[in-house]
């Protein structure tokens, strides 16, 4: 589970031929945890020309990811069978 947290006045919103608005948003993995422990950073989308052109990204937010000891243990199980398949014999 990964709770993020957004600045409304940040996003940016685009009204569609519907009527609607909507937001297109990326969370994104961190390489490296902040000062807060947040490990996911969030930024508005960009269209094909904004990533041709390498412009910059507009953060709109941040947050964290949380794993259930559930899942931790299924991954250390799925971990140990992989090892495990490596084995030379």
């Amino acid at each position: 589970m990964i709770v993020l947290n957004l600045k409304k006045s940040d996003i940016k919103w685009a009204k569609h031929k519907n009527g609607n608005e909507y937001a297109t948003v990326v969370a994104e993995k961190r390489k490296e945890v902040d000062k807060f422990g947040n490990d996911w950073v969030v930024y508005n989308g960009q269209n094909k020309e904004q990533r041709a052109e390498k412009a910059k990204k507009e953060y709109c937010g941040n947050g964290k990811e949380y794993v259930w000891e559930a899942k931790k243990e299924f991954a250390k199980n799925q971990q140990e069978q992989e090892d495990a398949e490596d084995l030379p014999f």
